[in-house]
This record gives C-alpha cells, sequence and structure tokens, in this order.
C-alpha cells in the first residue's frame, strides 16, 4: 500500500473548503450558526464574535499550503500536483446577488446567519490591513519595510487624492492601531492596539466611521 502514497497517487480533488466568520472558527470550521437548524453551535472555545479576518487566514492557509511545491509535489507519472488549487471551491459563495443579501431581509430569512456565517460574498474583495500598507509604502517608492505584525480587514479604502504616504497611512493608524518606526534602515510597522481590540464589534463601528469621516 505505501506505494500508493505521495506524489505518484491519483491527484486530489480537494472539492470543498470553508470557514466561517466567527471568534476561533479554525478550531472547528464545519460549525455555524443558525438558530433554525438543530446543528446550529460555535466552533471551540469561540466567544462568538463575527471575525472576517479569522475567515479570510483559514482560507490564505489553505491556498498557501497547496501552492507550496515542497508540501503538494508535482506526480512524476501524471505530471499534476497532488491536490490541483484550482479545483478547490470555497463554502460558501452565493448566487443571491451582494448586497441584496443580505440586505433584504424581507426576502430571505436567513440573512441572519450571514455576518457570523461561511459567505465569502462581499467578503471576497477585501484585504488583509498588511496588504493596504504594504502597496502604500510600494507607491510611495518605500521597498524597506516590516508589515508582519499587523492584523486585521480593510474592507474598502480610498485616496482621492494626491498625497504623502504619511497622510495615507494616518486614517489607517487610527483606527487599526499601530505605528510606524524606523529600525535599521527598515519602516517598521508595530501593532499598538492589543489584537482582541481590534476584533471587537465597537472597533468595526470605529473604524467605519473612521473611514467615512
Amino acid at each position: 500500500m505505501k506505494r500508493l502514497r505521495g506524489p505518484q497517487f491519483d491527484a486530489v480533488w480537494a472539492d470543498e473548503v470553508g470557514c466561517a466568520a466567527v471568534d476561533k472558527a479554525t478550531n472547528e470550521p464545519n460549525r455555524f450558526v443558525d438558530l433554525k437548524s438543530s446543528e446550529s453551535g460555535l466552533p471551540r472555545a469561540s466567544n462568538g464574535i463575527r471575525d472576517d479576518y479569522i475567515q479570510m487566514q483559514y482560507l490564505r492557509a489553505i491556498y498557501g499550503h497547496y501552492k507550496d511545491a515542497a508540501m503538494n509535489p508535482v506526480s512524476p507519472v501524471t505530471g499534476l500536483r497532488m491536490v490541483d488549487t484550482d479545483r478547490i471551491h470555497v463554502w460558501a459563495w452565493d448566487a443571491r446577488p451582494f448586497p441584496a443579501f443580505p440586505g433584504n431581509s424581507e426576502l430571505w430569512s436567513d440573512n441572519v446567519n450571514y455576518s457570523r456565517g461561511h459567505w465569502i460574498n462581499g467578503r471576497a474583495a477585501s484585504r488583509p490591513l498588511s496588504f493596504v500598507v504594504a502597496e502604500i509604502c510600494e507607491r510611495s517608492g518605500v521597498t524597506s519595510y516590516d508589515v508582519s505584525a499587523l492584523y486585521g480587514v480593510v474592507r474598502g479604502y480610498l485616496v482621492d487624492d494626491v498625497t504623502t504616504a504619511r497622510s495615507a497611512l494616518q486614517p489607517l493608524m487610527v483606527a487599526y492601531g499601530f505605528d510606524a518606526v524606523e529600525r535599521g534602515g527598515v519602516l517598521v510597522f508595530p501593532t499598538v492596539a492589543p489584537v482582541w481590540m481590534l476584533m471587537s464589534p465597537r472597533t468595526h463601528w470605529f473604524m467605519n466611521a473612521v473611514m467615512r469621516a
């Protein structure tokens, strides 16, 4: 049976992956909150708070793992990776258009499950905070930077005027609680606010208010 193991084995289709947008969802990615279902429940040790970031990190980890040639080698027989990442399907992309779903509660009663559910509609276009800060740095000509300590999801950010990188970063720094310091020729962005604070509903409200200001 050992000869059937390894990259020489037939390529596998990872039919479905998914993770709810709720605190500690990666402990049990299959768990979901739906008060109308007998299977409804929170992931182990979850506090029940909405967390889009952990859903994003879960998907980044899955795709990052299987796109690594060392973790997902090519078969010398078939010429294919053991797991074909092009055939990984994420649960759930809903055919109902966003934001009509979950916005239209008169038409769809399950819209109450969206905020902490598996849906990626309305979330797939979001970006990690670290990506947004890195892009601002690159566009301003700064190439030596460290954004590894930044956490959070940016659902949308617009720089609508010709401005400096500092001005572009300032609203993000205030909303997400991070700083910018130079260390050994590298522009480092350390997180000042605790991660739990960044994930709280009150902070989400504050971030949205800052972005609208």
